[in-house]
């Protein structure tokens, strides 16, 4: 499944090659944990549906990092909160994240259970940037609040999930066991999504 030599696809330095090769060997296992997904996230109130990245506005500069996302619309997701399972160059990430771009962030956020969050395994982070790979902190009860303070701010965001450095046992494991710790990963953060997109 996902192993240490997807990581090689960023060492390409052109636009077009690191492209191509995210196409052809990321996107497809991408589709693949899509797939394994689906018994989990049919256990949401309502359809989910995915997003491959698909790098569209880039011109020049490769892409850093690339990912499938998982909302509640057909038509996209960052103005949602949504989950984002993805690559940068040396971590893989599970994050359930509400960005700037998302519509009343703050009232979304306030209908998260405290008690949800900090019931999350102790190999789960927060983090307030989804452009900075090392923005994650261990998720203890001071870091979450810090993170819902800044919530006032305009540009402020908010994540809750995981990482797995490259190198990590994750990697070597077998691809039922990596299936299995995705899907419980996913699993653990849907209580706390299914708080984000209640009407």
């Amino acid at each position: 499944m996902y192993q240490d030599q997807d990581f090689q696809v960023f060492e390409d330095q052109t636009l077009a090659g690191r492209l191509g090769k995210i196409q052809k060997q990321i996107d497809p296992k991408f589709l693949i944990t899509a797939g394994d997904l689906e018994p989990v996230l049919a256990e949401l109130s309502v359809p989910i549906y995915q997003h491959v990245s698909q790098h569209r506005r880039r011109t020049k500069n490769p892409p850093t990092d690339t990912w499938i996302a998982f909302s509640t619309s057909k038509r996209g997701y960052k103005m949602l909160p949504h989950l984002e399972i993805g690559f940068w160059d040396d971590r893989f990430f599970i994050w359930l994240a509400v960005l700037q771009e998302a519509k009343n962030r703050q009232g979304l956020l306030g209908q998260v259970q405290l008690a949800d969050v900090l019931n999350l395994p102790s190999t789960f982070e927060c983090g307030n940037d989804h452009t900075d790979k090392n923005c994650g902190q261990p998720l203890t009860l001071t870091n979450y609040q810090a993170l819902m303070r800044e919530q006032v701010n305009r540009h402020a965001e908010w994540q809750l999930g995981r990482n797995f450095m490259r190198g990590s046992d994750f990697f070597t494991t077998t691809p039922d066991d990596q299936t299995a710790i995705i899907r419980d990963t996913v699993a653990a953060l849907l209580p706390i999504y299914q708080q984000l997109i209640a009407d």
